[in-house]
Formats: C-alpha cells, structure tokens, sequence
C-alpha cells in the first residue's frame, strides 16, 4: 500500500520497520505472484526435531516405571532416550505435565452406604437441625512422647532438632469437637477401649448434652463405638444419636482437621520428657486453642479455616 503511494523501500523500510531486503523480497513476491505471493511458503520455519512416534514412545516411557526403580529422575530418563536431549526432555515432561518425581495417596471407599452417610454427616455441618447441638468425636492413639534436643530459630537459620530422639511412652487421646463454635474439649486415657470410650463420651455429654436438645455425635466405624455397653448407654440416652462416617472417609468428620493442626502445632516438633508432660501440653493447647476457636466454614470435598 504505500508502494502503491510512491513510497521508496528505504522510506518504506523506516515506516514499518523492516530491513530494506525484507520490503525488496516482499514487494518482488508480489509483483511475481500478487496477493498469494505474500503467504508463507511451506517449509518455513525451525525442522521439528522429532517425530511423532519419538513423542510417544518419550511420553509412554516417562509414564512407565523402570525395571530397578519406582521411578526415573531426569538424567536416567535422558539416558535411556537417547534421540532426545535432557535439556528438550525436560521441556516435554513439562509441556505433558508428567511428573515422575511426584506420588499421591488414592483412597476409595466401598461400603455399600457411602452415598446416604455421606449425605448424612455433611447435611448435619450444612443444615443442622433445629434444637440439635452437633459434635464429632475421635482418638487418636499411641501419640508418642518423643524427647529430643532442639536449637532454637535464629536468623538466617531455622530451627534444628537432634537425629536421636528418646521415646518416653505413648498417650491416647479422646477428643470433640463442636461444629457450632469451633471449641473442643480432650481427655487422656492409657487405653482406647470401649470402657474409655464411654467414660468420654459421659463427659461429652454432661457439657454439651441437655435432655430438651438433641445431640447429634459424629464419628468412624471403630469397633469400641459399637459394642453392646455403648449401645446400652445410647439406649439410656435418648437424645444422642451417632452418625458414622462411611468406612474409608474418616475425612468427613471435621475432628480430623483438629488433629491435623494439633500435629502440626505441637506434636511433630515438640520435646516431651514422658506421658505426664505430653498430656499436659495436650490438654493446655486445647485450652489456649477454645479461647480463639471458630467453626469450620465446610465446603464439600474442600473444608476450609475461617
């Protein structure tokens, strides 16, 4: 077009930006060819490098564990392709989002009730009904006292703890949980049977059970949970109701998240002499956690901390 005004290619050359051998190439395609001469001619471009049985014989590879490992790391793939170079073998796992470096934990459950206890448990968090006070409750056994040396944070440096540890014993705690405001109440026991298990959940109930409410306890299908003495005390109380999760989805009850944190503050960094000490520490950090405590805002499949 502005050859078409009289424009040089030197005055073009500035006006596009282009070299004046890219507008002179340009203007003799067109006066040779016209308006299809100004299309790119086939071939252009960098050579694709490999081919398309390359491509999935790298991809079929990559994803297929070798003979005397899990897994391959990136030079022992590079090495076993060796049409390809680990620069552009890299760029590929990246392009394919294949990750042998990484595993994950897959769990399904198979009781033949999943759907109705699942809908169960998560309309009680949703919707719970009216004049209902709703908790979860679980243990959590064999909670080791472990004893070791610690150096504290310092800057540039982070917290250290010793190789050797010493084992000081094990506790077993029972814990609740209140969806309504988020505050959990604990007991240590030596034993996780069905003699503990009432003796808790006799506590439970003389702090959140009234006789004009109905409390509706969440919990997993531990074998303690469903013996003859329990269902004796559910037969004298009738305003508790149990809503077992189903088998393998120990997830749903919002308890498991309490333990989470509880691991993550206290336990799997912490120094504790023996039992005695770990108990007391456990119980202080449910003490110091209800003073701030809130609900857990429940989204199905990605419960969340508010």
């Amino acid at each position: 077009m502005l050859a078409s005004e009289g424009k040089s290619n030197e005055e073009i050359s500035k006006s596009v930006g282009l070299s004046l051998v890219s507008v002179s190439q340009w203007r003799t395609r067109y006066a040779k060819h016209g308006i299809v001469g100004l299309k790119d001619a086939s071939g252009r471009g960098r050579k694709r490098r490999l081919t398309h049985d390359q491509i999935i014989e790298v991809v079929e590879t990559a994803c297929q564990a070798p003979s005397d490992a899990t897994h391959w790391s990136l030079r022992r793939l590079s090495e076993k392709l060796k049409f390809v170079k680990k620069s552009q073998l890299q760029q590929m796992l990246k392009t394919f989002d294949i990750k042998p470096h990484q595993s994950r934990m897959w769990c399904f459950s198979t009781d033949p009730d999943y759907e109705a206890k699942k809908k169960d448990v998560v309309g009680l968090y949703l919707n719970p009904p009216k004049n209902a006070f709703v908790i979860c409750v679980d243990e959590k056994p064999h909670i080791q006292a472990l004893s070791r040396k610690i150096r504290p944070m310092m800057p540039g440096q982070p917290e250290q703890h010793s190789s050797r540890y010493k084992r000081n014993g094990t506790v077993d705690l029972f814990a609740a949980f209140c969806v309504h405001d988020g505050k959990t109440m604990g007991s240590i026991e030596a034993h996780h049977t069905a003699v503990e298990f009432i003796s808790f959940m006799k506590k439970v109930y003389a702090t959140w059970g009234k006789p004009e409410m109905e409390l509706h306890v969440v919990l997993d299908n531990l074998a303690t949970h469903d013996t003859d003495e329990v269902n004796e005390w559910l037969g004298n109380h009738k305003n508790v109701h149990f809503h077992f999760t189903p088998t393998h989805a120990s997830w749903l009850n919002q308890i498991e998240l309490w333990f989470s944190i509880l691991e993550r503050q206290l336990i799997t960094r912490g120094s504790f002499q023996n039992g005695e000490d770990l108990s007391q520490k456990i119980l202080q950090f449910i003490e110091t956690y209800n003073d701030k405590a809130k609900p857990f805002a429940w989204c199905y499949g990605q419960p969340l901390k508010i």
